[in-house]
């Protein structure tokens, strides 16, 4: 598993243009595609939107943009993270959420999820 410094430094390079865009991850193991359903509830789904509207600069401040306790918010990013779709950046001693992925593919038919990263701006 990589290290949220290894995350930081392939993003970083992808910015430079020394590193190309990571490919779509893409998830087919069927209990994975639960999992990751499973955290989108419209609540975890208005956390996303707040990060990617208000980029909050701490977990705290997200909690307050949503209106929310600050532990609930804390473990839903936690979850979010362990599937990829919020990063969790340590910033000093305050850590900030970053949205990861911009959209997410389901096919029903193959039985197949694949998350979108962000474009890198």
């Amino acid at each position: 598993m990589r290290t949220l410094h290894d995350l930081r430094d392939e993003m970083l390079a992808v910015a430079r243009g020394t590193q190309p865009v990571p490919p779509v991850q893409s998830v087919i193991d069927g209990e994975a595609i639960s999992g990751l359903l499973g955290v989108l509830t419209p609540a975890n789904r208005a956390l996303m939107q707040l990060i990617a509207a208000k980029r909050p600069e701490t977990v705290s401040r997200l909690a307050q943009l949503a209106d929310r306790a600050q532990p609930n918010v804390s473990r839903a990013l936690q979850d979010l993270a362990k599937h990829g779709l919020v990063r969790l950046v340590r910033d000093g001693m305050s850590i900030r959420p970053e949205l990861i992925a911009a959209e997410i593919d389901v096919d029903l038919v193959r039985g197949t999820c694949r998350v979108v990263p962000m474009a890198v701006s």
